[in-house]
């Protein structure tokens, strides 16, 4: 996998800094909040693609197959899998075609309706996931370490928060 240079917290916070000197009527604790968010996110899945890569797995393909995972009967359709996962179809698409030709996922007419494909995992590709998910769950706990037990309740519902006002649709501009 290629490595992407990602910037420092220190340059970041001088990108922000700036930004906020340049344009005025916005908060700067808000912009640092939404930098924050998108840049532990990428940071995160860099992360999970470095640990996936000796698998041959991106941290889309491994979100798809745990989804299906975690899914009763370890069935579901391409649709179901994109709402779950927030994938586009087209990637969904490209996604189960590398699994399928890996042979960790399989494809198959549903039997009540012709028309609907049912997607599930292979005896290989759980056998990945029991080998993948102790790993990655082991990493996880290490990069959460930093914050206390309390903390963590915190963030848990501090994003839970704003993720429930992000699926509510406040956060709009009455001139957009």
């Amino acid at each position: 996998m290629n490595k992407i240079k990602r910037l420092k917290q220190s340059e970041t916070e001088a990108i922000v800094a700036r930004t906020h000197r340049r344009i005025s009527g916005v908060a700067l604790g808000d912009v640092k909040i939404g930098v924050l968010i998108k840049q532990s996110h990428e940071l995160i899945m860099d992360d999970l693609n470095n640990r996936l890569a000796p698998y041959g797995l991106s941290h889309v393909a491994y979100f798809a197959m745990n989804t299906l995972y975690s899914i009763t009967d370890n069935l579901a359709n391409p649709s179901e899998l994109c709402v779950i996962t927030g994938e586009t179809r087209a990637n969904m698409t490209r996604i189960c075609d590398d699994l399928v030709e890996k042979a960790l996922m399989r494809r198959a007419t549903n039997l009540e309706d012709r028309r609907r494909v049912d997607l599930s995992l292979t005896d290989e590709g759980i056998a990945l996931l029991k080998t993948v998910i102790p790993d990655l769950s082991k990493n996880l706990q290490a990069m959460m370490k930093v914050f206390s037990k309390e903390e963590k309740a915190t963030l848990v519902a501090l994003l839970t928060r704003l993720n429930q006002n992000l699926e509510a649709g406040r956060p709009r501009f009455s001139n957009m």
